[in-house]
């Protein structure tokens, strides 16, 4: 990929910053990450309930919501259960959706937050008895959809009417999962430490000189591996079967002489960056640094880097055995809006998946995908993933620890 079909994203921010006068100051377990929940912030150490009620929501999604009976679905109370990711992925929901949700459909909303694994695996552990509603990663629906957990959104087109709205490339697993929301993990770095910004993942491992490294617990871990594999071996990063043991020794003789340490949450890792304790963070998920942007400070997302961008899609999904699937389903239908999506890319700095819906200018500005720019990412073969990952863990150890 050439300079010019890469976003200018210094100019584009250093202009949008003084036009706009912005102001301010500045683990795991299970594949977490975008796996789950590096791709939502926060620690992801446990299945934290967390009720609507307890203040963690607030707003109200922007402009006057319907009531119940102006929706035409009034389920009369009754409560629905949602598993959401975690970080400022749960944070969304809260403050923009469930108030929403809750007024126009007349549902009491009960939250858990979770990384993708740890809702799966609630999901197989009460087949009978599931959440209502799952948000998780691309990877996750891959997974539960393969193992027939999960409805087809489309057999629900009465109720979830913003489905033909969405791009068909958001449309996952026969629409057991959609996307609401897209991103990139990618390197990030402290501007003040590099002379120029890397454009390859190529340059960030070899020319950085102190870089915290992913936990392979998180989903970065696996994908920075497949990522080496495919640099080794010159094939695509999306190739099935790639050779992991040729990933593993490039790791070890360009990568590993550079890391300083490894990042066990999404706080710590910036922290890390922002002080300059560190140069880069290897992967990392675009809208994790979105707040330190809009504070101005020394980072930058090493967007598409050669030889391909990595990518994220924030997913709603619905067990198939779930006692409240037609509420469920509304709540499908509402992650799906142009209303909550544009409410999302202004808080979280993504991009949108309905076709209707903008993304927010400071968003742009950031570099958040485009359902086009979107063409130029890459997703793994999750299912290698899936039945390798316990024992790349251990071989990764072994390179990273020795």
């Amino acid at each position: 990929m050439t300079d010019k079909e890469k976003p200018g994203r210094e100019g584009s921010r250093r202009t949008f910053l003084k036009t706009a006068g912005l102001t301010g100051t500045l683990g795991l377990t299970g594949l977490a990450g975008c796996l789950g929940g590096g791709g939502g912030g926060g620690d992801g150490g446990g299945s934290t309930p967390t009720a609507t009620e307890s203040g963690d929501g607030g707003g109200d999604g922007g402009g006057s919501t319907p009531t119940a009976t102006e929706s035409g679905l009034d389920f009369g109370g009754e409560t629905l259960n949602v598993m959401l990711n975690v970080g400022s992925i749960s944070t969304v929901h809260k403050q923009e959706l469930i108030p929403r949700v809750e007024e126009k459909y007349n549902l009491n909303i009960s939250t858990e937050t979770a990384v993708t694994t740890q809702q799966l695996t609630q999901l197989q552990a009460n087949p009978d008895n599931p959440p209502d509603v799952l948000i998780p990663d691309v990877i996750g629906v891959e997974k539960a959809n393969r193992e027939d957990w999960l409805e087809p959104l489309s057999d629900h087109t009465d109720v979830v009417t913003n489905l033909s709205d969405i791009y068909d490339k958001f449309v996952h697993y026969g629409s057991t999962g959609v996307s609401w929301e897209i991103g990139e993990v990618a390197p990030v770095i402290n501007t003040n430490m590099w002379d120029s910004t890397p454009t390859s993942y190529e340059q960030v491992m070899t020319e950085s000189s102190a870089t915290s490294l992913v936990p392979f617990s998180w989903s970065g871990g696996p994908y920075l591996l497949l990522m080496a594999s495919a640099i080794a071996t010159g094939k695509d990063f999306s190739s099935s079967g790639l050779d992991v043991e040729a990933g593993f020794q490039y790791l070890e003789e360009n990568l590993k002489p550079n890391v300083s340490n490894t990042y066990q949450g999404v706080a710590s890792a910036k922290q890390q960056l922002a002080s300059g304790n560190v140069d880069t963070l290897d992967v990392f998920w675009d809208y994790m640094v979105f707040d330190m942007f809009k504070n101005d400070a020394p980072v930058e997302v090493v967007f598409r880097p050669d030889p391909a961008g990595i990518a994220f899609a924030e997913s709603v999904a619905v067990p198939k055995n779930t006692d409240r699937m037609e509420a469920a389903m509304a709540y499908a239908n509402e992650c799906l809006s142009v209303e909550f999506q544009e409410a999302m890319s202004s808080v979280m700095g993504a991009g949108v998946t309905n076709k209707n819906a903008t993304v927010d200018e400071q968003a742009k500005a950031f570099g958040a995908a485009t359902p086009d720019t979107f063409d130029q990412l890459a997703f793994p073969d999750f299912q290698y993933i899936w039945e390798n990952r316990s024992d790349w863990s251990q071989r990764w150890e072994e390179v990273f620890s020795g």
